[in-house]
């Protein structure tokens, strides 16, 4: 059976809007929770926790990755850099592709409710 890909934005369960403000709280020993708000409104809108977080410097998010791993080699390491760089940018740009062609339609916690 073949998964489609699908993708939204986020919106307020108030106003529709997509303009948001997201609220970072990082506990020690936890995953950092993120409390979007609403930027039209100032309504609720979710809390979901973040496992791993890419900023739009790929190579400093990747680097601060690694450092829990080795690697045999700089040259090695670059290279693993370069490709999740990469990766993350192919998937940027696909995502919003989605949005642009076909976007979801059903609220974000029915789709989570689909993944394994």
């Amino acid at each position: 059976m073949t998964q489609i890909r699908r993708s939204k934005r986020e919106h307020c369960p108030q106003c529709d809007s997509v303009a948001m403000l997201n609220y970072v709280h990082v506990s020690p020993g936890e995953d950092a929770e993120v409390f979007a708000e609403c930027s039209e409104c100032g309504a609720f809108v979710a809390r979901y926790t973040l496992r791993s977080y890419t900023c739009d410097d790929p190579y400093r998010s990747y680097l601060r990755h690694m450092r829990t791993r080795g690697h045999d080699s700089g040259a090695l390491a670059r290279k693993s850099a370069e490709q999740f760089a990469s990766k993350l940018w192919d998937d940027y740009a696909e995502v919003k592709q989605l949005v642009a062609e076909d976007e979801e339609a059903r609220h974000l916690e029915d789709l989570l409710g689909e993944t394994p």
